[in-house]
């Protein structure tokens, strides 16, 4: 199988191409049905189509780029080694991301005494915060990534899911292995939590 190297974060100038490659390829369900046969070609177009997004979610969570890299190829292994156990019961990339997330949550049990972060770190300058529309552009300012930094990983990650990946309250709710309601009720403390946080460091809402 082959091994793969970092996923970039930022688009390249092959995009658009990419673009239409994607718009032309088999759905994931093919690919990974195909990867379950042994086809390495399917599965690396399931990687390259969801590498950088759950890179980027596992960086979120772990907060260390090593961490979320290695954590990534082990989750990737377990989707080539797992693919003919995918009963198609949710969206591949939600069954994907459902596996990285669980690597993740195992990983900051093992590391929790180290990851203990302090309030003050977070920027002294303002910046408006408001929960609904502006909240989608989250990953553009500094200060409230690093609010979202203080919250438990557990109330992190249903923000990061719902903002980051666009996945509804369902969708968070099979990936962390919980009811729609406890999605809802993390999401109403941490969206209350961040402009808490935010409040408490000079900002305004």
């Amino acid at each position: 199988m082959t091994s793969w190297g970092s996923p970039s974060c930022e688009p390249n100038a092959g995009s658009e191409g990419q673009i239409v490659a994607h718009l032309s390829s088999p759905d994931d369900a093919v690919l990974l049905r195909r990867a379950a046969q042994g086809d390495e070609n399917a599965f690396e177009q399931l990687y390259a189509r969801h590498s950088v997004a759950l890179f980027n979610y596992l960086l979120r969570l772990v907060r260390r780029s090593e961490i979320a890299e290695e954590i990534l190829q082990e989750t990737f292994i377990a989707v080539w080694q797992q693919a003919a156990l995918f009963e198609g019961r949710s969206a591949v990339k939600t069954w994907i991301f459902r596996i990285g997330h669980h690597k993740a949550v195992s990983w900051l049990r093992r590391n929790q005494k180290h990851l203990n972060l302090d309030e003050n770190i977070l920027l002294e300058k303002k910046s408006a915060f408001r929960e609904n529309a502006d909240l989608r552009a989250w990953e553009e300012t500094d200060a409230l990534r690093q609010a979202l930094d203080l919250l438990s990983p557990k109330h992190r990650s249903v923000v990061e899911l719902a903002y980051g990946q666009g996945m509804t309250y369902k969708e968070i709710a099979w990936v962390l292995g919980c009811p729609v309601g406890t999605v809802k009720s993390r999401m109403k403390y941490a969206l209350q939590h961040l402009e808490g946080i935010l409040k408490r460091s000079g900002f305004t809402p």
